[in-house]
């Protein structure tokens, strides 16, 4: 675990490949390995790698988690709403699990569905910038225009992520318009006023 804290997946992946050979009944040894590797973007090792653990261990919430992100990384949203709707089946307090469907939902346009996900959560799962770039998704696409705006100031201050900065301008802008087609322009030109 000190290699991939300090960044040296290579030296891990080999300690780790070691750790599933002299254990292979450890389902800890497999997923490590399977998050290592799916780190490195090795996904089809990984994918076998979390399966094992799985197999070895069914209730391993955080093996189904791994899976699911693996399965969202691939553009393969049935599989990955599949494996993170079973890591909450296991455990529906597991906030990796939310997060991370939540924003599986947000890329399947199932905006209730994911807003639904995040609503329980604290206020501090909510202020990375992928959690809140999906929250001003749909916040937007479900006519949520206070939420989206006060959801758009937070995401600028932690930082837009920089391959999502040509869709955050173009989000930014269907608010606008959504909101002009709302309310007409007595309303926009109110906004405007009051900013």
């Amino acid at each position: 675990m000190d290699y991939l804290k300090k960044g040296d997946s290579n030296s891990a992946k080999s300690i780790l490949i070691s750790w599933t050979e002299s254990e292979p009944n450890n389902p800890n040894a497999f997923f490590h390995l399977g998050m290592c590797l799916s780190q490195l973007g090795e996904m089809a090792p990984a994918e076998s790698a979390l399966q094992e653990c799985i197999r070895l261990e069914p209730g391993h919430v955080q093996a189904w988690v791994g899976l699911g992100v693996l399965f969202a990384r691939k553009k393969d949203k049935p599989k990955a709403e599949f494996h993170l709707s079973k890591a909450l089946e296991l455990d529906d307090n597991d906030v990796f699990a939310k997060k991370n469907l939540a924003a599986v939902y947000t890329g399947a346009s199932k905006f209730d569905r994911a807003l639904d996900l995040l609503k329980d959560l604290p206020e501090s799962e909510l202020a990375d910038s992928p959690t809140l770039y999906a929250l001003a998704i749909c916040y937007v696409r479900t006519n949520r225009f206070e939420e989206a705006r006060e959801t758009f100031r937070k995401l600028e201050i932690v930082g837009i992520p920089d391959q999502v900065k040509k869709e955050y301008l173009q989000l930014k802008q269907l608010l606008e318009e959504k909101q002009f087609e709302q309310g007409g322009i007595w309303s926009f030109l109110k906004k405007e006023e009051d900013q």
